[in-house]
């Protein structure tokens, strides 16, 4: 809250779009400033909701007054100097996209949360399914491939 003031943020993004990166932009959004939520996925949450729960969700998200731009290829920071990436050394003005025909995002707040795994290892140790790309798969009941054994949050499929 100090830097919102402090630098006079109107707008900010967050880049991941997973629960964690929602979380972050309602927060920023409580904070009275212009929330973009930025995910590289086709989807909000990809782990663990399908299109239709993406879709609603989007919905709920939105009627909070908060943006989303899914499928978002960021290329790099662009400073108020105009510089932009390792030459930059400037407050933050803007995303730059590799989207073909997207226009630059005017921020003055990036917060990044990105990239979480999910702690699996014990799982694979006990010989419990784990999806392609990591996490416990899970049934509509969130049992795992053990009957015995139920998985929830960001380490559930």
């Amino acid at each position: 809250l100090a830097y919102v003031k402090e630098h006079n943020v109107k707008s900010g993004a967050v880049i991941g779009g997973g629960l964690l990166g929602l979380e972050a932009a309602k927060a920023v959004k409580d904070m009275g400033v212009e929330s973009h939520i930025v995910e590289f996925a086709d989807i909000l949450m990809c782990r663990q909701i399908d299109e239709g729960g993406h879709n609603a969700l989007v919905g709920t998200i939105e009627d909070l007054g908060l943006k989303v731009h899914c499928g978002a290829r960021t290329n790099v920071f662009v400073g108020n100097d105009g510089t932009s990436g390792d030459e930059s050394d400037a407050p933050v003005a803007a995303l730059n996209f590799s989207n073909e025909d997207w226009d630059d995002l005017p921020v003055q707040m990036v917060v990044v949360s990105c990239g979480i795994r999910p702690r699996d290892e014990l799982a694979k140790e006990g010989g419990i399914d784990i999806g392609e790309r990591g996490g416990i798969v899970v049934d509509s009941s969130l049992r795992t491939s053990d009957e015995n054994v139920y998985a929830i949050g960001e380490c559930a499929l």
